[in-house]
């Protein structure tokens, strides 16, 4: 009898598990892992790294390498539930509650990343990664959402080039200073919120596909 308990306990520890397994994997979720832990790579390889040229083109100030990362996250953001594995047929409560679920997950993740190079690297401004999380995120996921998976790196590297071309500018609102600036004022921070709630919901929303295939019951 008192094994049977055990048993019992176990297994019902293990179906929820399951089950969490089952839903990343039927909603494509497991794409993000690639491009996660290829940021996780970077903040620990590079916890105080910096970028000082970016092919011929000299940066001036020069780009921490973790404050750029978030660039990578974003674009884990956006395709969390572009690559499903199974024909998208209906729509209900749960298939929104799911997709909301998992954009959660990426973004936890993501933070948590942030904060393991804070916890690495010397003076991390979390601000500034926030910022960059929040508003590239919000871009991406809206770009998955309208415009399929594929395009979902286009925003990244549209900020990465705009930045560029505009390092150091004084004003908060340049390219440079939305992005790559280690310093975040409160304004940039709402902004970036707003932009990732849009997205994010224009994500959860999907129009471009009324939800996920129904199991066949037998």
């Amino acid at each position: 009898m008192h094994v049977s308990v055990q048993m019992t306990a176990a297994s019902s520890a293990v179906r929820p598990l399951r089950l969490v397994r089952a839903v990343l994997a039927s909603t494509g979720w497991y794409s993000t892992v690639p491009v996660l832990a290829l940021a996780v790579v970077l903040t620990v390889a590079f916890p105080d790294g910096r970028i000082s040229h970016f092919g011929p083109l000299e940066l001036n100030p020069q780009l921490r390498v973790l404050v750029a990362v978030p660039l990578l996250m974003a674009v884990a953001v956006g395709i969390c539930q572009g690559v499903a594995p199974t024909p998208v047929v209906f729509r209900n409560g749960r298939v929104l509650a799911v997709r909301a679920a998992c954009y959660a997950l990426t973004l936890v993740v993501s933070w948590g990343i942030v904060l393991l190079g804070s916890r690495l690297g010397t003076g991390l401004p979390l601000a500034a990664c926030l910022r960059n999380l929040l508003l590239l995120s919000g871009i991406c996921a809206a770009v998955g959402a309208l415009a399929g998976p594929v395009y979902v790196f286009v925003p990244a590297v549209v900020a990465l080039a705009a930045a560029m071309v505009t390092p150091g500018e004084s004003s908060e609102w340049a390219p440079w200073s939305m992005s790559f600036r280690e310093t975040a004022s409160t304004e940039q921070l709402v902004v970036a919120a707003v932009v990732a709630v849009v997205g994010l919901a224009l994500a959860v929303g999907d129009p471009r596909s009324p939800g996920y295939l129904r199991r066949a019951r037998r």
